[in-house]
């Protein structure tokens, strides 16, 4: 089975670790709602939470980090964020782009310091991926671990090493 790796899905679990249910829709996304107005209802989310699952499909990457209908929006909104760059220029769309079934049409991808050297992959559903690793070469050893790999990457989002920002924070 190919490799695969979800950015998208790995940037829902880690925030939907950070949210907190018992904040109010409103609270957490009074800054998503003055930057998007009504395209995005904060009391009227999605109910991501209630995904069922296939019975066929016996891993799920989740059991510590469940999803929630404020954390799976948010991800959604950070997947085309261009902020998450060094220069503001590429996000997670960028290279994964919903029109080549997430993937990349170019041999080898563009990030903010010119190409990184290596082709973003078709983003699956690692929710449930059978992988132990993410990543072509594996280095990332979970969902979580995954997830700011791309935004730290000098080439990719430039927020780490030759020519980027080292303060990710």
């Amino acid at each position: 089975m190919q490799k695969s790796f979800s950015i998208l899905i790995t940037i829902l679990f880690f925030i939907s670790a950070c949210s907190d249910e018992k904040v109010t829709a409103t609270e957490e996304y009074a800054s998503i709602k003055s930057t998007f107005g009504t395209a995005i209802d904060p009391t009227n989310l999605a109910n991501y939470a209630a995904q069922t699952k296939p019975a066929y499909i016996l891993k799920d990457n989740t059991t510590t980090n469940p999803i929630t209908n404020s954390g799976a929006t948010l991800g959604r909104v950070l997947f085309y964020d261009k902020n998450l760059s060094k220069d503001n220029t590429v996000s997670c769309s960028s290279c994964h782009k919903r029109e080549f079934a997430f993937g990349d049409s170019k041999i080898v991808s563009t990030g903010v310091n010119g190409v990184t050297g290596r082709h973003s992959m078709r983003l699956a559903n690692s929710r449930f991926a059978n992988e132990q690793n993410f990543f072509w070469d594996e280095r990332a050893t979970s969902l979580e671990n995954q997830t700011t790999q791309p935004i730290q990457d000098h080439k990719e989002m430039g927020f780490s090493g030759t020519n980027g920002d080292s303060n990710l924070a």
